[in-house]
């Protein structure tokens, strides 16, 4: 491929033309270049200028080819209107006004970017400065939620919360709270804490509130508090893993008491693994824990019976079980148990909505886990909104 060539397709500049190729090192070419029409028009006035009143020699930073940095060393020229008689420099496209590196090599920081690359990682790799990428970053950030901004509601939201950061001092953990447009398949906002008042001016500035006819969320009372006041025609669905996930600290609990808190001992998994995941040898090795603890056994047996609810198909047989369950743990000597009871009662409309819809949190589960992985590729983020620009783009 031809130097003329090369600037024409892979540089995708095909105004400028170039002169002669400078080798600077093995690894660094400077490509230098003229533009190549004989006028410019200035765009306040705007008028057509043959004028050239003199030169500046710029540098442009372009992305590698073929393993050689690339910089463009162009000679612009400074026209002088002949309406105005203002001095104006030519503008070249692909390249934007008072920038120094092409849109080219800002969108391959991008790319990097949004591939969980640091700052820092972006700017070894590219060769330039860590407040470049930060720079380039935001302004493409913004854009891209300024062109969402006006985009409304679709009729389902996911709601849950992932831990930001952690204390130094006292050792507790901030949250953050996703929103998930479940239409749309992207995550639509963070708020900075799971507090009413933050996430309402979070995401006031999003229209089509009145769209929203289900929210997905875990047996939080904020959530469902801030639902009932925000989006007034939404009916709540309680994720079906959270509810799985409740019995999971009273098995715990009592298979502590038998074996300790022995991380090595595989039974611990086991028993709250899906039973038929399970295989032969391991159902059997369950199976002979619990008939030898009878507490184990107990709370095993309502586990099993909750997973299994979750396999029911339709609205009235599942309301049918779910009572049949809750009664019989009222007559358990289990403390746990009881108060598990007291729990599905208590969210038991909002657990039985998910047999009408089939909605669950499984799509803001992923985006959290992508928001976590930002932060251990970054080496955590100080600051939240930087986070949330980033967690924003990723997800999109």
């Amino acid at each position: 491929m031809t130097p003329e060539n090369y600037l024409l397709r892979k540089l995708m500049l095909p105004h400028l033309k170039l002169i002669y190729v400078e080798k600077i090192s093995n690894k660094t070419l400077h490509y230098h270049c003229v533009k190549t029409t004989d006028w410019e028009v200035y765009r306040k006035c705007p008028t057509k200028s043959f004028n050239i009143h003199d030169h500046r020699i710029v540098s442009i930073r372009d992305t590698k080819f073929h393993t050689k940095n690339i910089r463009l060393i162009i000679r612009k020229r400074r026209f002088r209107c002949p309406n105005c008689k203002s001095v104006f420099t030519e503008s070249i496209n692909g390249i934007k006004v008072g920038f120094r590196t092409t849109e080219k090599y800002r969108n391959q920081i991008l790319h990097n970017y949004k591939n969980f690359h640091t700052n820092k990682a972006v700017a070894s790799e590219l060769r330039c400065s860590d407040t470049l990428v930060s720079k380039v970053t935001n302004e493409r950030l913004e854009l891209e939620l300024r062109k969402s901004k006006n985009t409304p509601w679709g009729n389902t939201i996911l709601i849950d919360e992932h831990a930001f950061k952690r204390d130094p001092k006292t050792g507790r953990k901030s949250f953050v709270t996703s929103f998930v447009d479940n239409n749309r398949k992207c995550l639509r906002e963070l708020a900075p804490s799971r507090f009413h008042d933050e996430m309402f001016k979070s995401i006031e500035h999003i229209p089509g509130r009145e769209n929203v006819t289900h929210a997905v969320i875990d047996m939080t009372g904020t959530y469902k508090n801030f639902i009932q006041d925000y989006f007034p025609n939404a009916k709540i669905v309680i994720d079906k893993f959270h509810v799985i996930r409740l019995i999971h600290p009273a098995i715990r609990k009592y298979r502590k008491e038998v074996t300790g808190d022995k991380r090595s001992n595989p039974i611990r998994h086991l028993l709250l693994k899906n039973r038929n995941r399970l295989q032969p040898h391991q159902k059997r090795a369950v199976t002979r824990f619990c008939q030898e603890n009878f507490n184990v056994n107990e709370v095993y047996r309502f586990k099993e019976r909750i997973v299994n609810f979750y396999n029911i198909k339709g609205f009235k047989q599942a309301s049918r079980v779910l009572t049949k369950i809750t009664d019989d743990m009222a007559k358990s000597h289990l403390r746990e148990i009881r108060t598990l009871r007291k729990t599905l009662m208590k969210w038991r409309e909002e657990i039985l909505h998910y047999f009408k819809t089939g909605l669950t949190n499984a799509r803001v589960e992923g985006f959290n886990r992508k928001c976590k992985l930002i932060q251990r590729t970054s080496y955590g983020l100080k600051s939240f909104e930087n986070y949330r620009l980033r967690a924003l783009y990723s997800c999109s």
